[in-house]
């Protein structure tokens, strides 16, 4: 067997930053809506009472790539300064099926989870935007900060989660960033006014309600993606213009999407569009200024594979 480069998570940080995958992200997202990448819905078994093992696999036709992530999911984990994903993403050419790659998939996940919350919103939010609300303080909370900073430098930060001292705690990390990064108690107080909505939490149930959603602003949903969990209530899915990486995955792991569905708050034939048609056609996103845009985030093997493959181009 053809041996593959193997990149450790210090590898990963030391050759890869989030505006690196924006190029990338463009193009694996345009193949999904070209249906010239694959995606077949994800598995997970439980393995204890603590945790769960968990499959995705897929492929890309340029650049001829295929693999699977395969991942340790325990929600405890980061009580003792580990990740709650844990694992590898493989990487095989599709011309011979050779090993190309194993990488560190907690490292991974974070910059291209990231990277597509920024991307989709330099593609759905309105320009510049200047104040921005990340809800929750985990990884993808930090992770989301310093996406921010990087992509919108003049913004504001404002941090709310379930724990105001693990949202000051957080702050803090970040006291010598040029843009002001503040913790904030109260989650209506730190959604009013954003421009932008990241919410990254481990939540099952809705917590950001849509009655006090804002003309003009975006959110990105992140932390929910499995079909029993979700961060945005019936009537913000109600009153916003949906987007997601996958409206196959969307249809069947969106627990906002289908629980506002449940309760009658949307039709049947509610519209999603995929943000790579937005990215072929522009004037499938946002109508006007005072339209509420969401990005639905289901985090798809394709963004692993070609986060991975950019990973190779640089250090294999």
């Amino acid at each position: 067997m053809t041996r593959p480069a193997v990149f450790s998570a210090a590898d990963i940080h030391a050759a890869l930053n989030l505006k690196d995958l924006r190029e990338p992200l463009i193009a694996a997202m345009t193949a999904v809506s070209q249906q010239t990448a694959g995606h077949p819905p994800r598995f997970a078994a439980p393995v204890n009472a603590q945790g769960r093992m968990g499959l995705m696999y897929g492929y890309l036709q340029d650049p001829p790539v295929h693999g699977a992530k395969v991942l340790s999911l325990f929600p405890d984990a980061p009580a003792v300064g580990l990740s709650s994903h844990q694992g590898f993403v493989m990487l095989f050419d599709s011309r011979d099926g050779r090993p190309l790659a194993i990488c560190d998939a907690d490292a991974l996940t974070a910059l291209r989870t990231a990277a597509m919350s920024m991307l989709a919103t330099q593609i759905l939010a309105r320009p510049d935007p200047q104040i921005i609300t990340v809800c929750g303080a985990g990884e993808q909370a930090d992770w989301h900060i310093r996406g921010s900073l990087a992509w919108f430098p003049t913004a504001k930060i404002r941090i709310w989660a379930r724990r105001f001292d693990a949202a000051r705690q957080l702050a803090l990390t970040f006291a010598g960033a040029s843009a002001q990064v503040t913790a904030m108690p109260d989650l209506q107080q730190a959604v009013r006014g954003s421009d932008v909505i990241h919410t990254v939490t481990a939540a099952t149930h809705a917590f950001l309600c849509g009655d006090w959603l804002e003309p003009g602003q975006h959110i990105n949903l992140v932390g929910a993606s499995l079909a029993d969990s979700r961060e945005l209530d019936d009537a913000g899915v109600a009153r916003v213009a949906m987007f997601t990486d996958s409206r196959e995955s969307s249809s069947r792991e969106s627990g906002e999407i289908l629980g506002a569905k449940r309760a009658g708050a949307i039709a049947a034939d509610y519209p999603v569009t995929e943000i790579g048609q937005v990215i072929e056609n522009p004037l499938l996103g946002r109508g006007a200024d005072t339209d509420i845009t969401a990005y639905k985030s289901h985090g798809l093997i394709v963004q692993d594979l070609i986060a991975g493959y950019e990973m190779l181009k640089r250090r294999g």
